[in-house]
């Protein structure tokens, strides 16, 4: 069976890639640099994939760029957060032009109710209130930011703002958010900041239905299912987290902020890249969580990356209770038909399949250093979790990759952004394959 990219993936892949290549000729200017001096092109093109991508892995050590270079990387961020939905308003906004099957579909995965009949009504609420919360937590990160003596509290309240909701994880700190543990209004803030980007704007729009406007009695299931799922990661990631470095990663933290910061480490793989305790100070089994988290990453519909929390969630589901005799699954009353199933696992093996072979290609690119110990098989592994579910942490290696190395992750972080969404929508198929199938064939399986 042929398949081919239709015409609206084409041009979703191509505004990703001129809002990338766009961002490193202006990260490529002396003005985006404190010194003046700018950095070499392909450490330009990488913090520009990273930041349309939302991932937050940098080469380049974020001191080094001026209050104009922030600029930039928090508008990429911004267009890439938004990217998809930036990408349907500006190609629905052209006069005359229809909204084809194709993009209503695209809006669909990010508002159920009414993509028929108020497709652009849809669009702006989105945009409307991404900037709302945005500015809203802004105002109070900059009271937190002047309180701790930072020299540039609007930049900094702003930029985090902008970069937890779109979970990108950059930070005007090269440290992160490290200088601030034990402050738990920031803590708080980037924590709903983060949730709030990753639940996705049909959890969010029915939320607000329910308990402010009154006007849904309950959540649809979509929703309960994503509520769920994320409240089990949540508080199971806080007391792996709190149980694993109480007295590692923690220690000389008080109960307190022991807890904030195991919620923190919790929240932050799926998908935002923050942290308040440095990333390489956590055991080799508190990262192999966290790889699990940033490959699960947030919810359908929402700014972040991964698989997705449903998707994740019916895979393990099926795999448990799932009955090859009977169509579809039964989770809570409710029947998940073989479609939804198949999309799930399609999603999860495609992207075991993009891990394993940019994991394999970044072994060959970096054997040099493997084979004198500065990096580990693991860093590896963890930083193509980390760039293929757009989340940003990294176990202090991605300044140590090569050329080619910073090319795989280039690649991986661009795949992990535009082709999950891209594997969600399936592919166009042509119109004689449509009505007929070939005859059925037995195959031996397990």
């Amino acid at each position: 069976m042929r398949a081919k990219l239709s015409t609206d993936k084409v041009q979703l892949f191509s505004y990703f890639i001129c809002i990338s290549i766009l961002g490193s000729i202006l990260l490529s200017m002396p003005f985006a640099y404190t010194t003046g001096m700018p950095v070499p092109y392909i450490d330009a093109l990488f913090t520009s994939v990273s930041a349309v991508c939302v991932t937050g892995l940098s080469t380049v050590d974020m001191g080094t760029y001026s209050t104009a270079g922030f600029m930039v990387i928090m508008c990429l961020i911004e267009f890439g957060g938004l990217g998809i939905i930036t990408f349907v308003a500006l190609y629905i906004a052209v006069p005359k032009r229809k909204v084809s099957l194709v993009n209503r579909t695209v809006i669909r995965d990010f508002f159920i109710d009414d993509v028929e009949s108020e497709p652009r009504k849809i669009l702006k609420a989105i945009i409307l209130f991404t900037l709302f919360i945005e500015s809203v937590c802004a105002l109070v990160l900059y009271f937190q930011f002047k309180g701790e003596g930072s020299t540039r509290p609007f930049l900094d309240a702003v930029f985090h703002s902008v970069s937890a909701f779109c979970n990108a994880g950059f930070s005007t700190y090269q440290t992160s958010l490290c200088p601030f543990v034990g402050n738990w209004a920031i803590e708080t803030i980037i924590m709903i900041l983060i949730v709030s980007g990753g639940l996705g704007f049909i959890v969010l729009t029915e939320i607000f239905k329910c308990v402010i406007l009154r006007r849904k009695r309950r959540l649809s299931f979509h929703s309960r299912m994503v509520l769920t799922v994320t409240a089990f990661l949540i508080f199971a990631g806080t007391a792996i987290y709190f149980i694993l470095e109480n007295d590692g990663a923690f220690v000389g933290l008080g109960v307190r902020e022991k807890i904030f910061a195991s919620c923190f480490s919790a929240i932050t793989p799926r998908t935002a890249g923050f942290s308040v305790v440095p990333q390489s100070s956590f055991s080799p089994l508190t990262n192999l969580i966290a790889t699990v988290l940033m490959f699960i990453g947030g919810s359908p519909g929402s700014i972040a990356g991964g698989v997705k929390t449903t998707t994740f969630l019916i895979v393990v589901l099926y795999a448990i209770r799932g009955n090859t005799e009977r169509n579809g699954l039964n989770v809570k009353r409710r029947n998940l038909d073989t479609a939804i199933i198949e999309k799930a696992f399609s999603i999860v093996s495609k992207s075991v399949i993009i891990l394993v072979s940019a994991f394999a290609l970044l072994l060959c690119t970096e054997r040099l250093q493997l084979s004198v110990g500065a990096l580990s098989e693991f860093d590896l592994f963890f930083e193509v979790v980390s760039a293929f579910g757009t989340v940003g942490l990294s176990l202090d290696v991605t300044p140590m990759l090569s050329v080619f190395g910073k090319v795989v992750i280039l690649a991986t972080m661009f795949i992990g952004r535009t082709g999950i969404f891209a594997m969600a929508l399936g592919f166009a198929h042509s119109e004689k394959e449509r009505f007929f199938e070939y005859p059925s064939a037995s195959v031996m399986v397990g």
